[in-house]
């Protein structure tokens, strides 16, 4: 089912408490990063793109790919609110014998791609997946969902540029820039420069938008469909947004009695 950016508002607030929710059980979630990617992720499966229930089998089909696989809460509480996931699997999230882990694995529900980290692993995948559906003459497109920590690495600028080089328009690739990794703020572990002039210069088309307002989100992914070559969003987010004691900072993590009081504020 198609969804308007005004519908997805509500199922949006709803999925960012369930995140918020889970870290109160497992406070070993990557809070910050889940809480950042959340409209990102609502464009993709609220218009359709991708779909929560669809088999690896089949073919001529879209398909996701989160490199920055350690979000993957975004995933589950979208999920939750869009009714293919039930409130007691989330608090199971990261048990032992949960289908539900803290990094994409093989048999993880709706993940294309297993991959996690900041390694940039996850663009290699999803370009290479990009090409094979073009060699194949699949009507498929990639959607790729990156960090903009993970663009520290090599890895990813070699990915891109064969994404370029084989002009992958089946590729739609979204930076969720959130200024903040794991050892602090972009800016001060390795500046990034003008990160939308690195990928023109590649020959991709860039979009820029808030990554906070899924109408915006959507209308660039539109865009990036019919633009005939690679395409990046560039989405700037908070990291943390809408808990504001982790906002903007490095911090992952919160007590279970702060996680559950904030989840039942949240929005």
């Amino acid at each position: 089912m198609e969804r308007r950016a005004s519908e997805l508002e509500p199922l949006i607030c709803k999925a960012r408490k369930y995140v918020v929710l889970m870290a109160g059980y497992d406070p070993g979630i990557h809070l910050g990063s889940s809480l950042s990617v959340m409209e990102i992720v609502a464009a993709l499966y609220g218009t359709g793109r991708v779909k929560f229930n669809m088999a690896n089998g089949v073919h001529n089909r879209n398909y996701f790919v989160l490199s920055k696989g350690h979000a993957i809460h975004a995933v589950y509480a979208l999920a939750a609110a869009m009714g293919y996931l039930t409130l007691d699997e989330l608090r199971e999230t990261g048990s032992l014998g949960s289908r539900l882990q803290n990094h994409p694995e093989v048999d993880t529900p709706f993940v294309d791609v297993a991959n996690s980290g900041s390694l940039g692993q996850g663009i290699s995948l999803a370009v290479g997946l990009a090409l094979g559906l073009k060699i194949r003459g699949e009507k498929g497109r990639v959607y790729l969902v990156v960090g903009d920590g993970e663009l520290d690495e090599g890895q990813s600028w070699e990915s891109f540029a064969v994404a370029a080089h084989y002009g992958l328009t089946n590729l739609i690739t979204i930076v969720d820039f959130n200024g903040v990794q794991l050892d602090g703020h972009s800016e001060e572990v390795l500046r990034k420069g003008d990160l939308a002039g690195r990928f023109k210069s590649l020959g991709y088309e860039v979009f820029e938008v808030d990554g906070h307002d899924v109408g915006q989100i959507i209308s660039a992914l539109e865009k990036a469909e019919n633009a005939g070559r690679p395409a990046v969003i560039i989405a700037k987010t908070v990291r943390g947004r809408g808990v504001a004691e982790i906002e903007d900072t490095a911090k992952q993590r919160l007590s279970r009695d702060d996680a559950l009081r904030y989840a039942g504020n949240i929005c």
